[in-house]
């Protein structure tokens, strides 16, 4: 039976990944900084970061970087065969979620490790959180990339929640935040920087974005 169960969890990525989601491609395009799209058609969000936006993202509403980082994808994958590696989740809105490799080179973690893309934990993929947390940490402290612009609306202080339901993402907030009012008296975390609250892992609100960036 042990023998039995061995084998079924060495086959059962082959039963998910095999026929329905290709474990390599050849990338026809560069969407933007976090997404591409294969020569079948597939579009293909890597797992764990998330660039800045262009005019060509799905929200179309162009952030500071977000060119610089859709090179930056573009000189690393373009017209090259990528690996895709898979999660507990495969795909979200229509779009393959995925580590991507070119040769050795981990293309997710490159990204932010040199300050093109921040890391962004999304639901249940967490195998490469510490590492993609890791590369984030490097790239802020050397102020590269995204880290080196200043903040479009900097605040004295970034409030947050003590509470935190299991496996919930810990979120920060301007002051001014809806969800910042919401929060208890008695639950509230105040942090003085950015730093301060990403050194304590929490990551930026995406409603009131305290991490947004400004062209000087």
């Amino acid at each position: 039976m042990k023998g039995l169960i061995i084998l079924i969890s060495l086959l059962l990525p082959v039963v998910l990944y095999g026929e329905d989601y290709p474990s390599q491609g050849v990338v026809k395009k560069v969407i933007d900084g976090d997404t591409i799209k294969l020569k079948t058609g597939e579009l293909v969000r890597y797992i764990g970061i998330d660039a800045p936006e262009t005019e060509y993202s799905r929200k179309k509403m162009p952030e500071a970087f977000g060119k610089e980082a859709t090179e930056a994808n573009r000189r690393l994958v373009e017209g090259k065969t990528v690996r895709l590696e898979y999660d507990k989740q495969v795909k979200h809105d229509n779009r393959l979620l995925a580590y991507v490799y070119i040769g050795e080179t981990f293309v997710n973690g490159e990204l932010v490790r040199k300050g093109f893309a921040l890391y962004s934990p999304f639901g249940p993929n967490k195998s490469k959180n510490t590492l993609l947390f890791q590369y984030e940490n490097e790239a802020r402290k050397n102020r590269l990339g995204i880290w080196a612009l200043p903040l479009k609306n900097p605040s004295k202080e970034y409030i947050a929640s003590k509470r935190k339901k299991e496996d919930e993402i810990k979120k920060f907030h301007r002051i001014e935040c809806p969800h910042a009012r919401r929060i208890a008296d008695r639950n509230k975390v105040v942090f003085r920087s950015i730093d301060e609250a990403l050194d304590e892992g929490y990551r930026p609100c995406r409603t009131c974005n305290p991490l947004e960036r400004d062209y000087r």
